[in-house]
């Protein structure tokens, strides 16, 4: 049972793991339906909030206090330990910004939307994000059958929908962890994070913010950014 353990091997596993989200989600045809709402989406959003400003914020110092104690890793290296975990989740954020900038793809709240109202169909990207705000506003003034909170939700996220940076966030931590804590035998630890995950991912497609495909691609890029830091990380301690 010794392969168990191998990190990269963990890593792998973890991966196709979350790639199953997507991929069971394209296999049923999925489709956000305003009238079909989750009985747990209350819980899909606090799930999604630990990811969102400010609390990622919480959520890395949370993830980086955890490894540092369970992996055992000695003080002197601490600030060499969080730069090599860092660094990937700001990477990923960065690269977020930078490719919404490029691509007009429209949240499935936006196409929900834009059903009954031709200005949001045709104008919604090419306003300035305040006006996005504004047009959403109007829209749902008098809409009672979406909650406030989703509501406001919506309303702070009026970007282009790939990729997903909530899942870049919690895919990147949720790799990099898996693939440190297997390797010192920490399953149940090693499980929490992934479980922590999967509801971040889901909740993107339960609240309306994203597509399938936008998760797979950015599940993608988690990998590409988690696996040289495992592998740096690894390597400095052999």
């Amino acid at each position: 049972m010794r392969f168990l353990t191998r990190p990269y091997l963990a890593l792998i596993i973890c991966c196709a793991s979350l790639f199953a989200i997507p991929l069971f989600a394209w296999g049923i045809h999925w489709n956000w339906n305003a009238n079909d709402q989750s009985a747990l989406l209350w819980w899909f959003y606090l799930l999604t909030q630990t990811v969102s400003k400010p609390f990622g914020f919480i959520t890395s110092a949370l993830m980086l206090f955890v490894l540092i104690y369970t992996l055992n890793i000695r003080r002197g290296e601490w600030l060499k330990f969080a730069l090599v975990m860092l660094l990937p989740v700001i990477v990923g954020q960065v690269a977020v910004s930078e490719i919404k900038k490029t691509n007009q793809e429209p949240r499935p709240y936006v196409v929900w939307l834009s059903q009954t109202d031709t200005e949001i169909d045709r104008h919604f990207y090419q306003d300035a994000p305040v006006q996005r705000q504004q047009l959403i506003t109007q829209r749902l003034v008098n809409n009672t059958q979406i909650p406030d909170w989703q509501k406001q939700h919506w309303l702070q996220q009026v970007d282009p929908a790939f990729p997903s940076g909530h899942t870049i966030f919690a895919a990147t931590w949720a790799l990099m962890a898996v693939a440190l804590l297997v390797a010192r035998g920490r399953w149940l630890l090693a499980g929490g994070v992934l479980l922590w995950a999967y509801g971040v991912i889901i909740s993107r497609l339960a609240l309306g913010m994203h597509w399938p495909g936008d998760l797979f691609t950015s599940i993608m890029i988690a990998l590409y950014l988690s696996l040289p830091a495992v592998w740096w990380w690894l390597r400095w301690q052999s």
